[in-house]
């Protein structure tokens, strides 16, 4: 039996001379699990867990993507913003006209029906009804064509100012904070291979260093090796795993390889899972019409469709028709009401906003398609922020765990 590994030197074991266990040959295999269980441990203190466990602010832990959640987003939708989704250049060729007469029929016979039934129906129903059939549906084939003018308009001004009414980065922000886990699965999905392949390399890359490990161990079985190599295998598996991810970011050719980090070479790959997470789950309609209904944006969007509704109201008053029916003084609670019944249909599925955000972007197509091509370091943000927030306690945690490791190897083999 070997003697007290803290003792160099000894009778048994001169200075110079190589010693050799069989137990020393679990070495590596402890160093690859070491490698494997650090970089799982620090892939999953990234996402998990979702609240601060522990004694606040010091004494405890929180997922490293829920605790910045919100900065996170923030810094998504930058890019999103500049690079991928810019508004005002999405609609700058948006064609009121042409929109509407490709999507929005059913929408206009609801705002028909609904103009009808404050004007005719309510304010002048004993003369409504006793109007033969077709000239009813001739005056509602006039009023539908002037709907169908107000509409072309109140669409030709959402287009025109939709960086007013729609928010993305307060669409985005609302989304994550509304869902702590979503900025997490984001990143889950997008950068799926790459945690994957953080938590494998650690077993490659601390079998390796385990190798090198024992033959050190061999040579020179100071005791305190074995901790500092657990340290060092827990430090640097992590280290090099996070640098192949990302570098390098153009193909660069190394003999007979050709080296390339593993994000950017995925980049069609990680362009569609972005683009099918951030369309379903947080750029999408219901989320959007949300953000627009409400605060600056749906005040905006209330002034344009008040503008045109009463213009639309004060052409009717001056209508001999329409001013025979309605009693002058009922244009006025005409207009609040019918403005309320739009203003409380605003968010129907199925209705003139939901159809809009719905059917004049297609938000998947444009994140993608644009994504696809990005340069190398607009693309890198896509996921590097998730790893440079805190990266450092990550890196930290693995050396931490591996010199545990290391020490517990050392009791066990000597």
């Amino acid at each position: 039996m070997r003697p007290s590994l803290f003792v160099r030197g000894s009778e048994r074991y001169p200075r110079h001379t190589l010693q050799f266990s069989w137990v020393d040959l679990t070495i590596p295999v402890v160093a690859a699990i070491i490698g494997y269980v650090t970089n799982v441990a620090a892939v999953k203190m990234m996402f998990y867990p979702l609240d601060f466990v522990g004694v606040p602010p010091l004494l405890g832990w929180q997922g490293i993507i829920p605790r910045n959640a919100r900065g996170l987003a923030r810094k998504s939708t930058r890019l999103i913003t500049s690079e991928l989704l810019d508004l005002k250049r999405l609609f700058a060729s948006f064609d009121a006209n042409d929109f509407a007469g490709n999507h929005m029929g059913g929408v206009l016979d609801q705002l028909t029906d609904q103009v009808i039934a404050e004007i005719a129906e309510k304010r002048a129903g004993a003369q409504w009804s006793g109007l033969p059939d077709p000239v009813r549906q001739q005056i509602r084939a006039m009023i539908r064509a002037e709907v169908s003018t107000v509409l072309v308009d109140i669409l030709g001004d959402m287009g025109s100012q939709i960086d007013e009414i729609l928010d993305i980065e307060t669409v985005v922000v609302e989304a994550v904070t509304a869902d702590k886990a979503l900025m997490g699965k984001m990143f889950l999905t997008v950068g799926n291979a790459e945690f994957r392949f953080i938590e494998v390399s650690g077993l490659y890359f601390g079998f390796l260093f385990g190798v090198l490990q024992l033959l050190c161990w061999i040579v020179y079985p100071a005791w305190w090796t074995l901790p500092l190599a657990g340290f060092m295998v827990g430090y640097v598996t992590n280290w090099l795993a996070l640098k192949l991810i990302f570098e390098p970011a153009q193909p660069k050719r190394v003999g007979p390889f050709v080296l390339q980090g593993l994000f950017h070479k995925r980049q069609k790959e990680v362009a569609h899972a972005f683009a099918e997470k951030i369309a379903g789950d947080v750029l999408n309609p219901d989320n959007m019409l949300a953000q627009m209904t409400t605060g600056p944006g749906g005040a905006k969007l209330m002034a344009i469709i008040e503008r045109h509704v009463g213009a639309m109201l004060e052409r009717y008053r001056h209508n001999p028709m329409a001013a025979a029916m309605v009693p002058a003084d009922q244009w006025g609670p005409i207009r609040d009401e019918l403005l309320v019944r739009i203003r409380a249909d605003l968010g129907a599925k199925g209705g003139f906003l939901h159809v809009f955000i719905s059917k004049s972007v297609d938000v998947y197509k444009e994140l993608f398609e644009r994504m696809a091509v990005l340069d190398a370091e607009s693309f890198e943000g896509v996921l590097r922020p998730a790893f440079k927030q805190d990266e450092w306690k990550l890196i930290v945690v693995g050396a931490a765990l591996g010199l545990a490791a290391g020490a517990g190897q050392l009791l066990y083999i000597g």
